[in-house]
């Protein structure tokens, strides 16, 4: 009987072991990795993954927020031509 260790045995052992602890590793990283990458609808914040529906979404916010924007300032505007047009009347009095 031999009971002396084959040292290439013992050398494959280990690197399986380090096989298995690398493989491992890597599946426990690899959820953590890719769910910390958001994706992004603005190409600005740099995301690393792109959106379509989010870059349409926030189209849309910009969209809403402009046509917002345009009738205050179209509110503006006649309140400030109605009172131009008082100030006129009271200085024809």
């Amino acid at each position: 009987m031999n009971s002396k260790p084959n040292p290439m045995s013992m050398k494959t052992k280990s690197a399986n072991r380090l096989v298995r602890a690398a493989s491992l590793a890597a599946c426990l990283a690899w959820p953590l990795l890719v769910s910390s990458c958001q994706t992004t609808g603005d190409p600005s914040t740099g995301g690393i993954f792109w959106s379509e529906r989010k870059a349409q979404d926030r189209l849309n916010e910009r969209q809403a927020k402009l046509q917002q924007v345009d009738e205050q300032t179209a509110d503006a505007k006649k309140k400030a031509k109605a009172k131009q047009a008082e100030a006129s009347k009271l200085q024809q009095q």
